[in-house]
C-alpha cells in the first residue's frame, strides 16, 4: 500500500526551503531503503499549504483540525510552523484519530486534541549534527522518512502530554451568548467560535452581532442574498460563519482574530 505523507509550512513557495525539505525526505528514503526495489513508488508526499501565517501556531493549529483528519487512515501529516525552532521545545510524533503527525510540541495540535484523544505521543531523538533554524530540513525530513519506513528508534519514549493552546469558548447568559473570530478564511470569511446549532435561533428570534454591527441577514447558502450583502450562517466547519456575499467580511467589518460576535436573545 502506497505511504501518504503530507507536508504544510509557512515557508512560502518561493525560497526553496520547501524544495530543500522535500529533497532531505526523498534522499533519506532512497538511502533507507537500498537495494529495494523502486522505493519512491511506496510514497506520496502532498503539497497541503504553505501560506500558512508565519509563525501563527493558532493558525496551524486550526488548519490541523479541520483538514488533516479528512485524509485515509495512516497518513502521516508532516508539519512545520515552528518560531521555536532551535529552542528547547521538542519536535513530537502523535497518534490522534486515525492520523499520524510529526510536529513542533507547541501548541499546534491543541485544537486537534479536543476533537480526537491521542493515543501516543512520542519525542523525537536527533544524534546527527542540525542547523540550528532549519529543523525542518534537517529533523523534520529525514525523521519523517524512517517513520514512513517503520522505523521508531528515532522516537523517544512516551509522553503523556502535548503543549496546548488555550482556545476561547463561548458563554452563555439568560440574555445572550458571546463568543468571538477564531479563524478568517481566503475569501475573508469570519469564523465564529459559536457552534452552528444556534443558526436556526438566530432565523427565529436571535440578532447576530460583530464588532457591535447588526448582521440581521440569516441565510443558508450565499447565493440566497444581494452580492454586497452581509449574513449570517451555518458555515462548513460546524461554526457560525459571518460573510459579505461575494465581497470580504473582515474589512467590511474591520474584524480579526478575538473580534468579539454577539447573539441576544
Amino acid at each position: 500500500m502506497t505511504s501518504l505523507v503530507t507536508l504544510t509550512t509557512d515557508f512560502g513557495t518561493s525560497s526553496g526551503y520547501v524544495a530543500q525539505m522535500k529533497g532531505r525526505f526523498f534522499k533519506a528514503l532512497c538511502q533507507g531503503m537500498s537495494g529495494e526495489t523502486s522505493p519512491l513508488a511506496d510514497c506520496q508526499l502532498i503539497d497541503l499549504a504553505h501560506d500558512i501565517p508565519e509563525h501563527d501556531i493558532r493558525s496551524a493549529a486550526w488548519f490541523a483540525a479541520t483538514s488533516c483528519f479528512s485524509f485515509p487512515p495512516q497518513t502521516l501529516h508532516l508539519m512545520v510552523v515552528d518560531p521555536g525552532v532551535g529552542t528547547s521545545r521538542q519536535i513530537i510524533y502523535v497518534e490522534m484519530g486515525d492520523q499520524r503527525f510529526l510536529v513542533p510540541n507547541n501548541g499546534l495540535l491543541s485544537l486537534s486534541a479536543r476533537q480526537h484523544t491521542p493515543t501516543a505521543i512520542h519525542p523525537v531523538q536527533t544524534t546527527h549534527p542540525v542547523s540550528k533554524t532549519f529543523h525542518g530540513r534537517d529533523i523534520f525530513a529525514p525523521t519523517a522518512a524512517q517513520i514512513v519506513l517503520g522505523r521508531t528508534s528515532c522516537l523517544g519514549p512516551a509522553i503523556s502530554e502535548l503543549l496546548s493552546l488555550s482556545w476561547p469558548e463561548p458563554k452563555e447568559t439568560q440574555k445572550s451568548v458571546d463568543g468571538e473570530i477564531v479563524h478568517i478564511d481566503h475569501f475573508g470569511n469570519l469564523i465564529t467560535n459559536l457552534p452552528d446549532e444556534l443558526t436556526p435561533a438566530l432565523q427565529d428570534k436571535g440578532r447576530l452581532s460583530c464588532n457591535g454591527t447588526p448582521i440581521n441577514h440569516i441565510v443558508s447558502t450565499y447565493g440566497e442574498a444581494e452580492k454586497g450583502s452581509i449574513v449570517g450562517l451555518a458555515g462548513s466547519q460546524g461554526f457560525v460563519e459571518i460573510a459579505v456575499v461575494e465581497g470580504r467580511a473582515d474589512k467590511y467589518l474591520d474584524a480579526r482574530i478575538g473580534t468579539p460576535v454577539h447573539i441576544a436573545r
